[in-house]
Formats: C-alpha cells, structure tokens, sequence
C-alpha cells in the first residue's frame, strides 16, 4: 500500500469514515511503516483536541445572502422563452376573428381521421380533400400543389 492512501485513510479513521477492510488494510500498514503510524497518532490526537476544545463564540453573526445575481445565461434562456411565447400568441391573435362580422367568414381547419374505415371511404376522403385543395389553389390564381405520393 502506498504511503499517501495509507495517509489519506488515517485522516478519515478517528470521524469512523473508513469500511471494514479499509481500516484492516490501515492497520496492517500501520504496523509496518512506522512514519505513517506517527501521522496516525498525530491526526487521531489533533482530532480529540479539536472535538474536546469548548465553542469559541463568534464575533458577528453568520448570514447567508437571501438573493443570489442570475447568470447571465438563465436571463436569456428566460427573455427567449418570453419572446417565443409572445410569438405564438401574436401568431394564434392573427387566425383568431377580429369581429362578429368576421366570425361567419371564419372557418377552423377540418380535421380527418384516416385511422378507420375501409379503402373506399379512405380514397373519397382523399378526392374531397385533393378537391378541397385545387379549389382554393384556383381561388389565389395559384397552381395546384399535389402532396405525397397521391396521383394528379
């Protein structure tokens, strides 16, 4: 064993903070080298003064500081997130209806469930839907996109 663990294990012994087999492997060098054993009886001895010496009082009262600075990096993680919030509602705002007047001329997305049904209903959805879509192409003066790998 060397010399600095064996040194290292002495300053742990006297507070009981070494295993079973660290403190058998600690005696068994201790027992050999007699500079180790000195530090070891030096450590157990300063450590009985210490924990045997009454309290000193001290000479101001300890505080610990209520409000730590934030990092600067947490100030812009959270003026970024701010921002993308602020985003998503400006972005939410603009597909919302403005008035009573424009609530009729208001239509949310329709939603399509594919999950069920047979190939029939699936491929009629797909029609009203391709439909749907050259309709209001037509209607921006716009060529008609096809998505997927669906027939024109």
């Amino acid at each position: 064993m060397l010399c600095e663990r064996a040194r290292s294990w002495a300053a742990l012994a006297p507070d009981g903070e070494l295993s079973e087999l660290e403190q058998k492997l600690l005696d068994a060098h201790l027992a050999r080298c007699a500079a180790c054993s000195r530090f070891s009886v030096h450590v157990a001895a300063v450590t009985a003064g210490l924990r045997d010496a009454p309290l000193q009082p001290l000479p101001w009262p300890v505080s610990i500081p209520t409000r730590r600075s934030q990092p600067v990096y947490a100030r812009v993680r959270t003026v970024g997130a701010a921002a993308a919030v602020a985003l998503m509602a400006l972005g939410i705002a603009s597909r919302a209806p403005l008035s009573a007047g424009d609530q009729e001329s208001f239509q949310p997305a329709r939603v399509v469930d594919f999950s069920g049904g047979d190939e029939a209903e699936q491929r009629a959805l797909r029609n009203l839907r391709r439909e749907a879509i050259v309709a209001a192409s037509a209607a921006r003066n716009r060529p008609a996109r096809h998505f997927g790998n669906q027939p024109t």
